[in-house]
């Protein structure tokens, strides 16, 4: 029977490390502080800029929200321009998606690489295909450290990601790119996706389709990232047949409380350590 990856668990520990972390900082005058940046009226943005907002200040973390509901290419990255010369912003993030008729790429490539926290410009992918320091985006850096916490070597082994979103399928395979590993990558509409699930020792999922791959998609002994979010009325569903699964995984993260739950820790994660620099 697979261990279950409890993100809100290994959040809450990562949250109160940081806390240590962030008072430490204070203690030699320093503030860590993270730019919000939010363009257009969507109220799910608008609701999730703000439990960022709230997840930084509850472990020490000042923020400094900017909510552009009407803007040009040309004002937004003019502000970027403004708080990457603050020396008192350390991390600056931009929800997206963006407002409609905004550039993504052109507007996240502003954002200096020193401060790009969520480690979604095109730089930071340069900097992790070529294997140099940079921040790993969140749902990268949330594999690795649930993985860390666990005890589960990802070395010499076979990866599996299926889907290959900007957000975590293709960080996550140039990043692995530069490890001792085995990787296989897929578009989520590829039809041999079951005979490579098959082969994975580690698989992540990225299919935004409810239980996509069931307990003949996968091995014994795998373990299994589930990134799917799929809603049916409330309640939400992973891509893995979770309870099938997990009679042959090793270990499997849950949907919901498994990966989830880290995303904005790991955001918080880089901004303390673009502050300790």
């Amino acid at each position: 029977m697979a261990v279950f990856l409890d993100g809100k668990e290994t959040s809450a520990k990562i949250s109160e490390e940081l806390k240590s972390q962030v008072a430490a900082l204070k203690a030699k005058g320093i503030q860590p502080t993270l730019a919000l940046i939010l363009t257009g009226t969507d109220q799910y943005s608008i609701r999730y800029v703000n439990i960022k907002a709230k997840r930084a200040e509850e472990i020490g973390i000042a923020t400094k929200i900017h909510h552009l509901e009407k803007t040009t290419q040309l004002e937004l990255t003019s502000l970027i321009t403004i708080l990457g010369a603050d020396p008192t912003i350390h991390g600056i993030l931009v929800q997206l998606p963006l407002h409609e008729g905004l550039n993504e790429q052109e507007v996240i490539s502003t954002i200096p690489l020193v401060k790009d926290v969520d480690g979604l410009s095109q730089f930071t992918m340069g900097k992790l295909l070529m294997g140099e320091d940079c921040y790993f985006p969140a749902g990268v850096a949330a594999i690795f450290e649930m993985l860390k916490r666990y005890s589960i070597d990802e070395r010499e082994k076979h990866w599996v990601i299926c889907g290959m979103s900007n957000i975590v399928g293709k960080p996550l395979a140039a990043c692995l790119s530069n490890r001792k590993t085995i990787v296989t990558f897929l578009q989520k509409d590829d039809p041999r996706i079951t005979e490579y699930t098959k082969q994975a020792d580690i698989l992540v999922t990225e299919l935004f389709k409810k239980h996509a791959i069931n307990i003949d998609g996968v091995k014994n002994g795998v373990v299994v990232i589930d990134f799917g979010n799929n809603y049916e009325g409330k309640k939400v569903y992973g891509d893995i047949d979770t309870e099938g699964v997990s009679h042959i995984a090793s270990a499997i993260t849950p949907v919901p409380g498994g990966i989830g739950p880290l995303l904005i820790t790991m955001l918080l994660s880089n901004t303390v350590k673009a502050a300790s620099y």
